[in-house]
């Protein structure tokens, strides 16, 4: 009788278990489906052409197809509903898998060579790059299908290393680079613009130097300074400098590049872990594979909601010349004045007298 109760108690957690597995798969995909669909719609609109590039396109498509179809065929495997072949459903599923994560790898190769070499153009033949990406994603899907239905454990394991482990390690390498160049420029740029003292101060005997530095329209005098004095005036003697904005955009990138490679580990390691620990003999409970496996489909939708976030003002302007156009148009009054045929000549272009400039100081004397 207790064993009955028992035995009917566990089989009622398992259909909840499954129950919540169903609904957070349906979760996923509805927003990784929403999301890409309207990345990539939006990357296709004609003000997106600065974000535009083939492989974020690449990677989108990916991503599409994690969420409309492996997702979805992991939860049906799950729940036991559906009737596919071996070699058909585990195909289907790994396949856009391997595409997303190597899609991620040749971005952040991208950004690696174009941040270290200073090219405008990120890569030079973008479309081999997917090509690549594509055919080695199709090989990996053959490799998933003869490891699984031919219950082969260390392919398994070396299909786990090579999908994801290698990718999340090359994804944070990259990211980690860009971080360290782009942090280096701003060290540079902030010790130019006056924001960060010298590393080493000048080791010589202290003399009194005559500095004559002119700023705009300012005009300074020959002035007695130390050395001491001397790196304070150092940033006009370098030209125009970047503003403090643009160095904290810089060191915001690069922190924002690194969360999103730890992002990444953190949905496919834990797959990756148990596949390769279940090589070796030690079996990981059957709940807690399947959600390490909805964390890693769900990394598909988080990618296209983070990009959506980072780069939500491009995006909303890239997608506002889908607006219809205004019925009305609001009619200008011609003016009284008939300023508008002024040219050149109209009062807001007109300019104020430059000040006068104070004598030189040789005046005094």
């Amino acid at each position: 009788m207790y064993g009955n109760a028992s035995a009917d108690g566990e089989e009622a957690r398992a259909q909840a278990d499954i129950a919540v597995l169903l609904a957070l798969y349906v979760l996923v995909s509805v927003i990784g489906i929403i999301g890409n669909v309207s990345l990539m719609a939006a990357l296709a609109s004609g003000g997106a052409s600065r974000l535009r590039t083939p492989q974020l396109l690449s990677s989108c498509a990916a991503d599409l197809l994690v969420c409309a179809a492996s997702a979805p065929l992991a939860a049906t495997r799950a729940a036991n509903i559906h009737h596919l072949p071996c070699s058909v459903a585990y195909y289907i599923e790994s396949f856009p898998v391997a595409a997303s994560t190597l899609s991620l790898v040749a971005m952040a190769a991208d950004r690696c060579g174009a941040v270290r070499r200073g090219r405008r153009t990120p890569c030079a033949r973008p479309y081999l790059a997917v090509t690549l990406v594509w055919t080695s994603a199709l090989l990996l899907g053959a490799v998933t299908v003869t490891a699984t239905c031919m219950s082969c454990p260390p392919l398994a394991a070396a299909h786990a290393v090579v999908t994801y482990c290698m990718p999340v390690v090359a994804v944070t390498r990259c990211h980690w680079a860009v971080r360290v160049k782009l942090t280096a420029l701003s060290l540079t740029a902030r010790a130019a613009h006056g924001e960060l003292p010298l590393p080493v101060p000048l080791i010589r005997r202290p003399t009194h130097v005559i500095i004559i530095a002119g700023v705009g329209r300012e005009r300074r005098d020959a002035v007695d300074v130390g050395d001491v004095r001397a790196k304070k005036l150092q940033p006009s003697l370098l030209g125009p400098q970047p503003q403090t904005s643009t160095l904290r955009s810089r060191r915001r990138l690069g922190n924002i590049l690194v969360g999103i490679a730890a992002l990444f580990g953190g949905c496919w390691c834990p797959h990756a872990v148990i596949v390769i620990c279940a090589a070796f003999g030690r079996t990981a409970p059957t709940i807690l594979t399947q959600y390490a496996l909805l964390l890693g489909h769900a990394h598909s939708a988080i990618n296209a909601a983070a990009y959506w976030v980072l780069n939500r003002h491009a995006l909303t302007a890239a997608c506002a010349a889908w607006r219809l156009p205004q019925l009305r148009v609001r009619e200008e009054r011609p003016s009284s004045t008939n300023e508008a045929a002024l040219g050149a000549f109209h009062p807001r272009l007109a300019r104020k007298a430059p000040a006068p400039r104070p004598p030189p100081s040789s005046f005094l004397y």
